[in-house]
């Protein structure tokens, strides 16, 4: 039997890829793992912010709460630096 997991929606003026990890969240047993299997991470490369990378941890309560995220804020000025010719 597959339990249903309940992710907690993001604020009213969240948007992006916080929602895309909200939707990536509600499948959190599909998430791999490093050594904790109650803490998953979803990446997402967003077209204005980047790569985007969220942490999520199972509750006991069964949510999940994102606790974490990581962006690289010169990611494109370093792509348009490495295409220079």
């Amino acid at each position: 039997m597959t339990e249903q997991l309940t992710v907690r929606p993001p604020s009213t003026t969240s948007f992006g890829p916080l929602a895309a990890a909200v939707f990536a969240f509600r499948d959190f047993e599909q998430l791999s793992f490093d050594l904790i299997p109650a803490v998953r991470s979803y990446t997402i490369v967003d077209p204005f912010f980047g790569p985007v990378v969220f942490v999520g941890v199972l509750t006991v309560d069964d949510l999940v709460e994102i606790v974490d995220f990581a962006h690289d804020p010169d990611y494109w000025k370093l792509l348009d630096e490495s295409t220079d010719t």
